[in-house]
């Protein structure tokens, strides 16, 4: 590969970095697991690269080769999805990071946003829960909430973040 492609693809991966990494993190549900296979991803585009068209798009490429490096995973790991369910959100994510990158900026920008006026404990739970994947017992005891009250405290969350989010988008408009 010339230095020139090498340079382009480096570019290319890092502009779409958040985007891949999506698709993975939806098919395999396990951030830690999503981080390597991220970093297989990355690997197997550089090595791809002299197969790269570069009149089409750049990111359906790599994340059609972010999916064939998690079915590999799933198939030398034995640890299929417990449903299509994974694939279905892997479908969305793609869908959703190639439709908009801008909306896709601007979310996360709010999300950070939203994030921030959320009080510590909040904050440490959505953390734990969507970045560390913690669940049940050891998130619970992480945040000092009730096994019980988890799922409908995260339910909140998520709604409050939801509307914050949506309110911080429009305003920006």
């Amino acid at each position: 590969m010339h230095k020139e492609q090498e340079f382009e693809a480096f570019l290319n991966i890092t502009e779409n970095r958040s985007r891949i990494l999506a698709v993975i993190i939806a098919m395999v549900q396990d951030f830690s697991v999503a981080e390597d296979l991220f970093q297989e991803t990355v690997l197997q585009i550089l090595r791809s690269n002299h197969l790269y068209d570069q009149d089409r798009a750049f990111l359906p490429w790599a994340c059609g080769i972010a999916r064939n490096v998690v079915k590999r995973h799933w198939r030398t790991s034995q640890k299929q999805p417990l449903s299509m369910a994974q694939e279905a959100l892997s479908n969305l994510a793609e869908l959703a990071v190639e439709d908009d990158p801008d909306l896709w900026r601007e979310e996360r920008v709010a999300l950070h946003h939203c994030l921030k006026k959320m009080p510590d404990r909040f904050q440490r739970l959505f953390v734990l829960r969507y970045a560390h994947n913690y669940k049940g017992k050891d998130l619970s005891e992480r945040v000092d909430i009730r096994t019980g009250s988890i799922r409908t405290t995260l339910a909140r969350l998520r709604g409050k973040l939801r509307q914050c989010i949506s309110m911080h988008i429009e305003m920006a408009d």
